[in-house]
């Protein structure tokens, strides 16, 4: 069953959090931002969803698939490509996507991938969980729907090694093993805000990937893994490009102090809130672009394992530039996340909203 969602529609409710200026605040490391989104709290399911990194246990009988077992009361959603990274002598293996568990249920994906090479052996009960990084959920999206095949991931860790320098060939664990150390240091430079439902990450001044949480508690629960396993491998990459801190606040202030009559204190106060006028209006120019577009939604038949009628369902999302996935229950979406396409040219799609915007000024033809 095929549909269509609006950029809009998907993070409904949703808004990005503010200082008491009424400025967007957007946390910086190098090249790569960060945009914290809150709701109101009636819009928080806190309650209705488990702890999905210790409520639930994973394990397999064949490469290509994880089962999971939930031990909770309460369903789980399963955070977007997770995967898992044992010490036991099994082989790793990833989700190609985010998945639902109902309480107290078994759930098989047969559409996971295999993300360790030769090593052979079947895990079982296991909890030692990491996720994908987010330079990898483009290939692994497209992955989805596809016939059955354990090496469905191994081109994106292929890729992920080229960019991180660290020769990781089919092994995901060795990317890991790198760069641990490094990515620890990566969540200090973050700090998760109160009520937090959602990230938007801009990568050189453009929005790459866009995270939902189903709850204020789930985004606290997987706010450390989201961070260094998922969104730190933009900064590592962004390193090895030589990519330098963004300097908003240097270069305001300099600017205005070619002419200032004031005292430094009052310039630097009035630098800060340039600084943060700027950075706002940039970030909301960058949202209000998505928000024309028209995501093709196709129904995940694996990924939507419960007998239940009523229980959330799972939608792959498609457009030009972007790929993702929704899960979602009678109109209200639990859990989202959509990436940019590593070649998508977002200057192309200001070209197509301009040309939109005029055909909307012009006049019906009358005589």
């Amino acid at each position: 069953m095929n549909t269509t969602r609006e950029f809009a529609e998907l993070l409904k409710g949703c808004r990005p959090v503010k200082d008491k200026d009424g400025n967007i605040v957007v946390q910086s490391i190098m090249n790569m931002q960060v945009v914290a989104l809150t709701t109101e709290k009636e819009y928080s399911l806190d309650e209705r969803f488990a702890n999905p990194l210790t409520s639930v246990h994973a394990g397999n009988s064949s490469y290509g698939q994880i089962s999971f077992k939930n031990n909770a009361d309460k369903e789980v959603i399963l955070p977007t490509q997770m995967a898992v990274m044992t010490k036991q002598s099994a082989q790793n293996h990833g989700m190609t996507k985010a998945g639902y568990v109902e309480k107290y249920g078994n759930v098989t994906y047969h559409d996971a991938g295999c993300v360790q090479g030769g090593q052979t052996g079947h895990f079982r009960g296991t909890q030692e969980f990491r996720m994908l990084p987010v330079t990898m959920r483009e290939m692994v999206f497209d992955t989805v729907g596809q016939p059955s095949s354990y090496g469905r991931i191994y081109p994106a860790i292929q890729k992920l090694g080229v960019d991180t320098q660290s020769n990781a060939g089919n092994y995901l664990n060795v990317y890991f093993e790198k760069y641990d150390k490094k990515l620890e240091q990566f969540i200090a430079h973050f700090e998760r805000p109160r009520n937090l439902i959602g990230i938007i990450v801009l990568v050189d001044g453009e929005i790459v990937a866009v995270d939902k949480f189903p709850s204020f508690t789930y985004a606290e629960q997987v706010w450390d893994l989201m961070i260094r396993d998922c969104y730190g491998s933009l900064a590592i990459i962004s390193e090895l490009k030589h990519k330098s801190t963004m300097q908003n606040f240097t270069e305001t202030f300099n600017d205005l102090k070619k002419s200032h009559q004031e005292n430094i204190i009052d310039l630097l106060e009035r630098s800060l809130r340039k600084t943060k006028k700027s950075i706002t209006d940039s970030v909301q120019e960058k949202i209000q672009e998505l928000l024309n577009l028209t995501f093709d939604a196709t129904l995940d038949a694996e990924g939507n394992p419960s007998a239940r009628t009523n229980a959330p369902k799972s939608y792959m999302l498609k457009t030009e530039g972007y790929v993702g996935q929704v899960i979602t229950e009678n109109e209200f979406n639990h859990m989202m996340s959509i990436v940019k396409r590593e070649r998508f040219d977002p200057n192309a799609l200001r070209a197509v909203n301009e040309l939109r915007n005029k055909a909307r000024k012009q006049e019906k033809f009358s005589l």
